[in-house]
């Protein structure tokens, strides 16, 4: 929930899915004789299939998390965030390896998915094992342990599933992934839909959380074997040496995934299942509000990497204006959505949700608001080929949010979580930002925040003067407002937008 079980619950399985982000959504570097209209229709497809997958998981969602109210759904969401944190086992960083291998022309597409496939027939059952005893030895609740032993078939099928992976990130091919993850989506929204109408336990929203990742595996398998074998390989040298050369990336896949569930799981050792409802249905709704800056940031990576490159001072300039824009994001998402917190987690939930489901909610839309800058500033301290500070600051992150979770969650529930959550984003963007002036002379934009600060009152008294309208409307007077504020009287006009997504780096 730093993300745990719920981070993906409106991304990933339409309940509360326990999948990461994917690599290939971020994309590996094809090989160079790939058309640049084939990485553009990959980009356009997974777009549109991600933003269909996304409202079929937000109403998935909502129906599930007001069919069992916050007791029952907070078990489920134990049982998620629990078999979530063992998902980076499911690939190692192979996948990685291999495309590198390929790309390079060190090794052969088929011989090296073919051995990794063995590689995974091997080891995907012993970890589905180990992960579901763990959970039986660590959890009492009845309900919980089943979904434990349900959810460990995830493994079994993510590990068999990422075997894939290579053949489309190597040939920049991903209408069967991102349809297979569109699919899996729709047929978890339907399964919900015949659950909450037949009335059915909770453990059958477990079962429903198996649907992706067999949607998923059949496609993605089917479209994997057109391109190349797929049979298995035993072999243990080969199979060594992709282990051994995957090694940093395992570890740097563990501490991601021990970073996005630890705070979900912690709750859930310290606090009420009630607690852990709450907060899973609050970390839906304030981080679905991330997809914002994910795409900006990662079509201005390499802008930037190649501004550092060539010139500093330009560097400095665009990484400021990418943190404004940024921050203009931001501040609306943190005050409109703290103030419309209550009514949000409403709108998703029921009145059992409300009264711990508010402030938790208000919280993690700050924290939300924090990550689109500390996601920024992480991409720069990238650009500028800071990444072992950058994964010391992980480290450093991942054992604050830590300790901050087991010292406020047993007392405070959902909303120590929350408050942990906020602290670690602040103690992140603090110290890139310190690390960023120190490196190329990067200041916080202040002046820029200052300026915000009319348009965002304006916004916000707006709120106040729809005080008991639908809470769908005055989002989007809010919203209108803000947008209108600021091109008249604040920072932000459409030269800077230009500025930024128009671009051009040149050689």
């Amino acid at each position: 929930m730093n993300g745990g079980a719920v981070t993906e619950a409106a991304g990933d399985a339409g309940v509360a899915g326990t999948s990461e982000p994917s690599q290939h959504a971020a994309g590996h570097p094809p090989g160079a004789d790939v058309p640049q209209a084939r990485i553009a229709h990959a980009f356009s497809i997974q777009l549109i299939c991600r933003a269909l997958g996304m409202l079929a998981s937000v109403v998935s969602v909502a129906m599930t998390a007001r069919y069992l109210g916050p007791g029952r759904y907070g078990q489920l969401m134990v049982a998620v965030a629990f078999i979530g944190m063992w998902t980076s086992m499911t690939d190692l960083g192979i996948s990685t390896v291999i495309v590198r291998r390929v790309t390079s022309g060190r090794g052969e597409l088929e011989r090296l998915v073919r051995v990794n496939s063995g590689l995974s027939l091997v080891y995907c059952v012993p970890l589905a094992v180990i992960a579901a005893a763990t959970g039986w030895l660590i959890y009492r609740d009845a309900d919980v342990r089943v979904m434990l032993v349900v959810l460990s078939g995830q493994l079994l099928m993510l590990t068999m599933r990422t075997r894939f992976e290579p053949v489309f990130l190597s040939t920049v091919r991903f209408a069967a992934v991102a349809i297979s993850d569109v699919a899996g989506r729709l047929g978890t929204l339907a399964m919900v839909s015949w659950l909450v109408a037949t009335r059915e336990d909770v453990i059958w929203f477990a079962v429903a959380q198996l649907i992706p990742p067999v949607v998923q595996l059949l496609i993605q398998g089917a479209a994997a074997a057109r391109h190349i074998k797929l049979r298995p390989v035993f072999s243990a040298g080969e199979s060594f040496n992709l282990l051994r050369e995957s090694l940093p990336l395992m570890g740097v896949a563990v501490l991601g995934i021990l970073y996005w569930r630890a705070d979900g799981v912690i709750l859930s050792l310290l606090s009420a299942h009630a607690e852990v409802g709450v907060y899973g249905l609050a970390y839906t709704i304030a981080f679905n509000t991330e997809a914002l800056s994910v795409f900006f940031q990662k079509s201005t990576l390499s802008t930037a990497t190649a501004l550092y490159s060539r010139d500093i001072d330009a560097y400095v300039g665009f990484l400021r204006r990418s943190v404004e824009l940024m921050f203009f994001v931001a501040l609306p998402v943190a005050v409109v959505g703290s103030m419309l917190a209550a009514p949000l987690i409403h709108l998703f939930g029921d009145r059992d949700f409300v009264s711990r489901g508010a402030p938790t909610l208000a919280l993690l839309l700050v924290a939300a608001s924090l990550r689109f800058v500390t996601g920024t500033l992480g991409q720069g301290l990238f650009a500028s080929h800071e990444q072992r500070f950058f994964f010391r600051l992980f480290v450093a992150t991942l054992i604050v949010n830590v300790v901050l979770n087991l010292a406020l969650d047993s007392r405070f529930g959902a909303v120590g979580a929350g408050i942990a959550l906020v602290c670690t984003e602040l103690f992140g963007m603090t110290l890139a930002s310190w690390r960023l002036r120190s490196r190329c002379g990067y200041r916080t934009p202040v002046q820029f925040l200052l300026r915000l600060l009319v348009p965002m009152a304006v916004s916000a008294g707006v709120v106040l003067l729809l005080t008991g309208a639908h809470v769908v409307l005055v989002l989007a007077a809010a919203a209108t407002t803000y947008l209108a504020a600021n091109m008249m009287i604040g920072p932000v006009k459409w030269s800077m937008l230009t500025s930024l997504f128009g671009r051009q780096v040149m050689p």
